[in-house]
């Protein structure tokens, strides 16, 4: 019987008639492998000097340009590590599930030591490609980090399980192809990730200078032909507020090609979407609300039908035609506050705090400015997810 040619579904054209890729153990294809270790803690010597420290914790599957932490030349000799060069594969060799370290790795752009929880791979460069190893890795590292990996709540891998691991690969040309095609891939995912944190960073800095600080009345930057002092009151003068029992999604069986999406005050903020008609809020660009975490305090601004997933938010909305939605929400973007306790934060701390309310025509200008700053952010953020889900597909086609 004619063995079966290893070809994953999309080849380089230059590649198309010869490329055949073989199954190897790591350990057949890499020259040596070097973790590190963590100086004493004990010796201030041995800490905040010039030269970079990694952690697992640090790697994000991505390239390394900056560690949290840094040693000394004594620390290092404490801990008798060596520099680790840039363009090194890194892979995380203990790690949490519930933090999601383990199967993570990077690829460093800087020269590093390294924490016992890291590991350098340094592959045979005739027969294997540090790039190409590295998005081979993430693309099947989480498999690895779950199948292979011992213990049971904190994870390992030894030396022996790195070795054994197998990989398939076609000869070192098509890998040095694939690599570079994934790192100009990445380059253009940091470049819009980087887009995204200059207009984020804008829009912080305008949220300060457009409002007034404690104790004045008027901010420093206003738009042209607004003199008048803003007005103080307090945010439950400004907001009122809707429990969200009524639209509470009774199943989690979320589908993109249902029509409702089901929100969450967090980060995540859109969960899935549903397809029941019962218990909507009925939000729209001209009666828009508020979702606010009652625990977290976190907020997004809302203009269309939603349902939500949990009772522990907050559904505001102006409460007078004084106010308008979306001026509070910036109110409350602007908002300097950390909550220190797991308590609901809504009726018992932030419907007291004291704001400032300019004209109703000096609220929609404002509005309308920041409006637009975040359409960009969305605008960059949905090019971003494209850009990341054309990596997943390619990571899942060029990999046998």
């Amino acid at each position: 019987m004619e063995e079966k040619k290893l070809v994953p579904k999309m080849v380089f054209k230059e590649f198309k008639s010869t490329s055949l890729w073989k199954m190897y153990k790591l350990g057949q294809l890499i020259d040596y492998q070097h973790n590190g270790q963590t100086p004493s803690r004990f010796n201030e010597l041995y800490w905040n000097g010039s030269i970079n420290w990694l952690t697992s914790g640090e790697l994000n599957r991505k390239r390394v340009y900056e560690t949290m932490e840094k040693i000394t030349e004594a620390g290092k000799l404490n801990a008798n590590l060596k520099l680790i060069p840039k363009g090194t594969f890194i892979m995380a060799i203990t790690g949490l599930e519930a933090v999601g370290t383990r199967g993570n790795c990077a690829m460093l752009g800087i020269d590093t030591t390294l924490n016992q929880s890291c590991m350098a791979i340094i592959p045979d460069r005739k027969h294997l490609d540090s790039q190409f190893l590295f998005y081979w890795y993430c693309k099947v590292g989480e498999k690895y980090g779950l199948q292979y990996t011992q213990g049971t709540k904190q994870q390992s891998y030894n030396a022996e399980l790195i070795k054994v691991l197998p990989i398939t690969i076609p000869e070192i040309e098509e890998q040095q192809k694939i690599g570079e095609f994934f790192k100009v891939l990445d380059e253009r995912i940091t470049n819009q990730e980087r887009k995204i944190a200059k207009v984020k960073d804008l829009k912080s800095a305008y949220l300060t200078e457009m409002f007034p600080q404690e104790g004045e009345t008027v901010p420093k930057r206003r738009f042209k032909g607004f003199v008048d002092e803003w007005n103080e009151t307090t945010l439950d003068n400004v907001l009122a507020y809707e429990q969200p029992t009524d639209y509470i999604v009774d199943e989690d069986s979320y589908d993109d090609s249902y029509d409702i999406p089901v929100l969450t005050a967090g980060q995540s903020f859109i969960l899935g979407y549903t397809n029941e008609k019962h218990g909507i809020k009925k939000a729209d660009v001209d009666n828009s609300v508020i979702i606010f975490d009652d625990f977290t305090t976190s907020s997004h601004h809302v203009d269309f039908f939603f349902k939500v997933k949990s009772s522990a938010l907050k559904i505001l909305s102006s409460n007078s035609r004084k106010f308008t939605t979306y001026f509070a929400y910036l109110i409350l973007n602007n908002i300097d506050y950390i909550p220190e306790s797991h308590e609901r934060h809504w009726i018992s701390i932030f419907s007291n705090f004291e704001v400032m309310i300019p004209s109703m025509e000096e609220q929609q200008k404002i509005g309308e400015f920041f409006k637009n700053l975040d359409n960009q952010i969305e605008m960059e953020e949905k090019k971003l997810d494209k850009l990341q889900k054309m990596k997943e597909a390619y990571l899942e086609e060029m990999f046998v």
